[in-house]
């Protein structure tokens, strides 16, 4: 699920139903041909905003109906079935709601985009770090190169991608602390072992971390398998 948010560039929001107002308890269907999975999201534009969550969509499509309700507006990805997807959006909240529903066309400009395979979902994987070394982050700030020691001994280079069509994503960025501790010469002490989460892709001998969702200093206790733990 993506929370809706300021788009950049690379983010295209093209209509599907604008100002659709709905009174409360009442729903609109949506139905769209589709052939391939499309992500989809709404927004709500009324002048009031609301103060709890107003909207809840349900994906029909799918044989497990699932829902979620939103004050601000979200997006997510939808698997068609015969051709269509369908969703519900819903007022259940006790004042009109006016929504603009639209299709989210992503296209990946950051100079991270350059060596990063999208398709590619990679595994989960933990960097328990015992010593920065250096950094060094690309212009527009999509990635870091990243070097430094685990706790478990090896040492590390990686690139860390912070993010590719949006620039501000809810994803994690630690760039600025991890230059911050090597520019002031910071003890290792004070932030190891600190903790580097997301999901590895490519070659085990030039990993890329994407979907970087912790960045934690001190952190002996986070809890990860073993077997998803760089070492």
């Amino acid at each position: 699920m993506l929370w809706a948010g300021t788009a950049q560039a690379a983010v295209v929001h093209e209509p599907l139903k604008s100002n659709l107002t709905l009174k409360p308890g009442e729903a609109y269907t949506l139905t769209i041909d589709a052939t391939e999975v499309a992500e989809i999201g709404w927004r709500a534009v009324q002048a009031k905003e609301c103060t709890t969550n107003c909207v809840e969509t349900t994906e029909l499509t799918a044989a497990i109906h699932t829902s979620m309700a939103t004050k601000l507006g979200a997006s997510r990805k939808y698997t068609p079935l015969a051709g269509r997807i369908s969703i519900a959006y819903k007022n259940v909240s006790t004042d009109p709601v006016t929504i603009d529903v639209y299709r989210v066309k992503r296209t990946c400009d950051a100079e991270a985009c350059k060596f990063l395979d999208m398709n590619d979902k990679g595994t989960w994987l933990v960097f328990k770090i015992d010593e920065f070394k250096s950094i060094t982050t690309s212009k527009d700030g999509s990635y870091s190169v990243i070097s430094g020691v685990a706790m478990s001994g090896r040492a590390f280079t990686i690139k860390a991608v912070w993010w590719t069509d949006e620039k501000n994503p809810l994803g994690a960025n630690c760039s600025n602390f991890v230059k911050r501790y090597l520019d002031n010469h910071t003890p290792k002490d004070q932030y190891r072992p600190y903790i580097l989460s997301g999901h590895a892709v490519g070659d085990p001998k030039n990993i890329v971390l994407t979907g970087i969702d912790t960045c934690v200093p001190k952190a002996p206790n986070y809890g990860v398998p073993e077997k998803n733990v760089y070492k």
